[in-house]
C-alpha cells in the first residue's frame, strides 16, 4: 500500500515470459503495518506460505524458484531459517543470498523475494 492509501508503489508479483518475480514478502498486516507475531519462526512460516501462495497464483511452484533472497534482521535466525527454508524448496535448491538488516515494520524479522519459472508442459530449468 502506498503512503496515505494512494497508488500502490510496487507490484506485488510481474510475469515477463516464464518468469515471475515477486516482491518481498513477510509477515505483516500490510493494513495496519504491523507483525502477526513476534516469534522468528511463525514469521518465515507465514512468509514461505505467501509466497507458495503467490507463485500458485502465477502458475508455479516452489520447485521451479530459481533465486531466493532472504532479509534477516538477526544472524542468530540463520540455522532456524536454515530448516525452515529446507521444508518449503526441494532439492535442488535454488540459488540464494542472505542478508542482515533492519526493517522498516518495527518487530519484522523476516523478508524473502523470489524469482521463479513458470514452466511449460514440456520445458523444465535444470540446475547445477
Amino acid at each position: 500500500m502506498a503512503p496515505g492509501g494512494g497508488e500502490p508503489l510496487l507490484s506485488e508479483a510481474v510475469r515477463w515470459g516464464d518468469l515471475v518475480f515477486l516482491s518481498g514478502r513477510g509477515a505483516v498486516d500490510a493494513a495496519r503495518l504491523v507483525v502477526e507475531s513476534h516469534d522468528f519462526e511463525a514469521q518465515a512460516r507465514s512468509t514461505c506460505d505467501q509466497i507458495v501462495a503467490a507463485l500458485a497464483a502465477a502458475g508455479s511452484a516452489p520447485e521451479h524458484v530459481l533465486r531466493v533472497e532472504c532479509y534477516l534482521a538477526d544472524p542468530t535466525h540463520f540455522d532456524a531459517w536454515n530448516r525452515i527454508y529446507a521444508g518449503y524448496f526441494p532439492a535442488p535448491r535454488p540459488v540464494r543470498t542472505t542478508i542482515v538488516t533492519s526493517f522498516v515494520v518495527p518487530g519484522m524479522l523476516i523478508e524473502v523475494q523470489v524469482t521463479a519459472g513458470v514452466p511449460s508442459s514440456t520445458v523444465s530449468p535444470s540446475r547445477s
